[in-house]
């Protein structure tokens, strides 16, 4: 019997932590990506583009200081199934967050690889990858 090989890990630029610096670095680095502008447009609602990067199995690079405290951005994970990177250090270059991005692709890749979907992780310039509950619900009163 043959196995099959695993299937590629492929990252998905949303518009949040688009750049031209990120796309060059990603592109030298040999990493396979979307980005928004190509498959799905500029714009366009959060629903659209994580729905894209469900049904293709994209890992999401994203950028939002709060989204560990935005329950419709995690539901929004859940419901679409995405596996998610968001770079949560907002003074950061464009050119700082494409290099922390390519230093941490490698662990990324292999989070994706052993962890079943969705989930959502995040990082900084000095802070590793770190895992956020994505457990969504009414708070108690």
């Amino acid at each position: 019997m043959i196995a099959r090989p695993e299937p590629a890990l492929i990252f998905y630029v949303d518009e949040s932590i688009f750049s031209k610096a990120l796309v060059a670095e990603l592109t030298a680095a040999g990493i396979a990506f979307d980005r928004v502008g190509v498959t799905v447009s500029f714009g366009a609602p959060d629903h659209v583009w994580l729905s894209h990067c469900g049904k293709h199995s994209y890992l999401a690079l994203t950028r939002d200081e709060r989204i560990r405290y935005r329950s419709l951005e995690k539901q929004a994970l859940i419901d679409h199934g995405v596996a998610c990177f968001t770079f949560t250090q907002g003074r950061a270059t464009a050119i700082q967050c494409a290099s922390r991005i390519i230093a941490l692709a490698p662990k990324m890749m292999a989070i994706a690889g052993s962890q079943p979907r969705p989930f959502l992780y995040t990082f900084g310039l000095s802070m590793g990858l770190a895992k956020v509950t994505l457990r969504v619900g009414r708070k108690s009163k």
